[in-house]
């Protein structure tokens, strides 16, 4: 299996077993990230899982819509195969024929070979036509965008928004290694 596919094929299992058997997270990532030797293959997979949770209100309405009888139970890793895809598309603005190509591999490498086809055409889909628009709140759970709903009603729409964003990044330097500047020139030359 090429890394392209394995580092996909990895974001659908930390996926899966996050939004469909409860697991934590960071425990799944634990468990994923170090069977990915190339630690840009780590990065990526990292990328896909957080871009998918986040969009995941956003692509199941596509997947909804799109599809004449949207998963059931049993196929949750067919949805968590689509958000992997999706969120390649939109958030993270991966080269189309590379995320829709690897993505399809990622399917047959978890065993979803008979799926391939309609996670192929999904995807391309996604290219044609743009993915439904949601609420914000949609990705919260209901019992918390209610109550945000209630206890802050000015403001709720814009935590929505904010939360849907990504994360800013932020680097800590080890100054028994060198200084701030000498780092920020080594990113620079890098």
């Amino acid at each position: 299996m090429n890394a392209g596919v394995a580092a996909r094929a990895a974001a659908v299992r930390i996926l899966d077993a996050v939004a469909h058997r409860g697991r934590s997270l960071k425990a799944e990532f634990a468990n994923a990230l170090p069977a990915l030797p190339d630690p840009r293959d780590r990065a990526l997979t990292e990328a896909i899982v957080f871009a998918a949770l986040r969009g995941r209100a956003r692509y199941d309405a596509a997947i909804a819509a799109w599809m004449p009888k949207p998963p059931g139970r049993r196929d949750g890793e067919l949805r968590v195969l689509l958000w992997a895809g999706f969120a390649q598309l939109g958030a993270l603005g991966l080269p189309p024929h590379a995320a829709v190509d690897a993505t399809v591999d990622a399917a047959r490498a978890s065993g979803r070979a008979h799926q391939a086809g309609l996670v192929n055409a999904l995807l391309r889909r996604a290219l044609r036509e743009p993915l439904p628009q949601v609420d914000a709140g949609a990705a919260w759970p209901e019992w918390l965008a209610k109550r945000l709903r209630n206890d802050w009603p000015e403001d709720a729409d814009a935590v929505f928004a904010e939360s849907a964003k990504p994360a800013p990044m932020w680097l800590r330097v080890n100054r028994r290694r060198g200084s701030r500047d000498d780092y920020a020139q080594r990113l620079r030359e890098a």
